[in-house]
């Protein structure tokens, strides 16, 4: 009976960010995925204000074998093409509602210049422009955001963009942007 008391008493002393870590989607880690490491590395100051919304303007992938494939090709691609120093986005979600890390929560990435230094870029795997993504594709991301704010990684009161906001692009697609309206977090503001 006693052990049982103090049981009790250590869950309710955790801190709440504790229980909300626990609802972290899936997160496919980077050395899962990849055996090239980033080339260098800037870090970011947290708490990330900013969360930027992509597209990949790829072929979507289901699976864990196909998507991780297919960041890995984004990854080469930005690091050969473009010679940068890592992927460009911190994070891409796949076709199979898993969260593959990219460059990862404090490491800058080269997903949107100007807001780099401060925002995590969040890249869904396909174009969004004539086509809805996929609720559990939604799913992940806002999951996600909420895992950034409950660490506090990124600011409670987070704002998150699509790209297209703030430099000239697309992205995140016509239908994406869309759809991360509905989000608490999306800010009409900059």
């Amino acid at each position: 009976m006693m052990s049982m008391r103090i049981c009790v008493v250590l869950l309710l002393a955790l801190p709440a960010s504790f229980a909300a870590q626990v609802n972290c989607p899936n997160i496919i880690s980077r050395s899962q995925w990849a055996t090239v490491p980033a080339t260098h590395v800037n870090y970011l100051i947290v708490p990330i204000p900013y969360v930027a919304i992509h597209h990949t303007v790829t072929p979507e992938c289901n699976s864990r074998e196909t998507c991780s494939s297919r960041v890995n090709n984004i990854r080469e691609y930005h690091m050969d093409v473009y010679e940068w120093d890592d992927i460009g986005y911190s994070f891409l979600i796949g076709g199979d509602g898993n969260v593959y890390e990219g460059c990862g929560w404090t490491h800058e990435g080269a997903h949107t210049y100007g807001y780099n230094k401060k925002s995590v870029g969040i890249a869904f795997i396909g174009n969004f422009e004539h086509k809805n993504a996929s609720q559990i594709m939604l799913n992940a991301a806002h999951q996600l955001i909420k895992c950034g704010k409950s660490q506090g990684t990124l600011r409670s009161n987070v704002r998150v963009l699509g790209a297209r906001q703030v430099i000239q692009t697309v992205s995140p697609g016509k239908n994406l942007y869309v759809q991360i309206q509905s989000w608490p977090e999306w800010s009409s503001e900059v």
